[in-house]
């Protein structure tokens, strides 16, 4: 029992004390030249990174695309010609890839040059940079040597594309098929 005793024994037992101890507390006022700026501070909205075309181009549904596109347009030419706007698009996608990346080489070719001198640990960092990026720049040229053939990183594209086709187009012989048989549809 002493040991509860303990602990409720720093309570204040008379109201009167309790009354006079909130009265003395005063909210704190804190003097404004402790401050260096009155306002609020400023919300900066921070600018959501980037994303390449590229990855775009490469992260979409082709084969929801080719069986939308092989059920509503059953048609070969149909086909071959929206393969060859998926190579122009990858194409142009890698254009503005490389466009970017070699505007990113210069910019840092031309900082390179200005802090020569100044730190070889910063030197150093900036020539792995701009080799890295030119070894980018070089692969995305390869790549798109190689989608003349459908190869490289266009070939998932295109296969899953033509897949999704010939299944859209199955679905649609499959549903007109059976519709001709059982006559509902026939004039």
């Amino acid at each position: 029992m002493k040991l509860f005793n303990f602990f409720g024994s720093k309570t204040i037992n008379n109201p009167t004390e309790q009354n006079d101890a909130r009265a003395t507390e005063l909210p704190t006022i804190v003097d404004r030249t402790l401050f260096i700026e009155d306002e609020a501070p400023e919300t900066t909205n921070a600018k959501p990174a980037t994303v390449s075309d590229l990855k775009v181009f490469l992260e979409k549904n082709y084969e929801w695309m080719g069986f939308n596109d092989g059920y509503a347009q059953p048609d070969a030419d149909y086909m071959n010609n929206r393969i060859s706007a998926l190579r122009a698009h990858f194409r142009l996608a890698i254009d503005k890839s490389l466009d970017t990346q070699r505007i990113e080489v210069s910019e840092l070719k031309l900082h390179l040059i200005d802090v020569e001198g100044i730190s070889p640990r910063l030197e150093a960092k900036l020539k792995e940079k701009i080799s890295q990026l030119e070894i980018n720049v070089h692969e995305l040229d390869i790549q798109k040597v190689l989608s003349v053939e459908d190869e490289g990183y266009v070939a998932p594209v295109i296969h899953s594309y033509r897949l999704g086709f010939i299944r859209g187009l199955g679905n649609y012989q499959q549903e007109k098929l059976f519709a001709g048989s059982t006559g509902l549809f026939n004039q």
